[in-house]
């Protein structure tokens, strides 16, 4: 039986936000003999309406786009970029307002801000749809899944931070994020697996 291996780099990507931060998504690296035994379909950026022409991922409505004086089609989204827009997007977060001025710097440091402000209450570490996902930085996750092994990375210094869409009964969950390209990216996190365990939510 022939071992088939997959490597997917998702994003290695720099964010500058009134100074010099680093943000990349994780880099999962898959192995296994059969591909396609624990594949699913996952809704489109449509089916789930997001809207990229939106305020909310332009300059004008989102203080990291803002920040990093960036101009659309040209310069893809960032983690950080993309989950604040996804958030405001939702009706859940006014930029520069509220909880929006919380949020601020590499994705890491988003739990740890609202921890340290009046929104401490607002941080979780069971998932929660319409929720903000963090990841610390430096973290490696291995898990198994039937025939299929997963190895898991976030980068060094930023960690990472995306939306939660969905929860599932088994505690798996959907989330989008941004992963330095023109469309976000789409992703199952299994319930119960290392990464879904590091995760902290920030509840909206």
């Amino acid at each position: 039986m022939r071992l088939i291996i997959i490597k997917a780099k998702l994003l290695q990507v720099t964010l500058t936000i009134l100074a010099a931060i680093s943000v990349t998504v994780p880099n999962i690296s898959v192995a296994g003999t059969n591909t396609r035994a624990n594949s699913i379909e996952l809704p489109s950026t449509s089916q789930l309406k997001i809207n990229l022409r939106g305020s909310y991922y332009q300059s004008s409505g989102n203080q990291f786009i803002e920040g990093n004086d960036r101009v659309r089609g040209i310069h893809p989204f960032e983690c950080t970029e993309f989950a604040y827009g996804r958030a405001i997007e939702r009706g859940l977060v006014k930029n520069k307002q509220g909880i929006g001025v919380v949020l601020n710097g590499d994705a890491h440091t988003w739990d740890d801000r609202i921890a340290d402000s009046s929104y401490r209450s607002r941080l979780k570490t069971r998932v929660r749809a319409n929720s903000l996902v963090v990841w610390e930085a430096n973290l490696q996750f291995q898990w198994s899944e039937g025939n299929m092994n997963y190895t898991s990375t976030t980068d060094p210094t930023a960690g990472h931070v995306a939306f939660v869409e969905k929860v599932y009964p088994d505690g798996s969950f959907l989330i989008s994020e941004g992963v330095h390209q023109s469309q976000p990216s789409i992703r199952l996190i299994k319930g119960q697996t290392p990464q879904a365990k590091a995760a902290k939510f920030i509840y909206l």
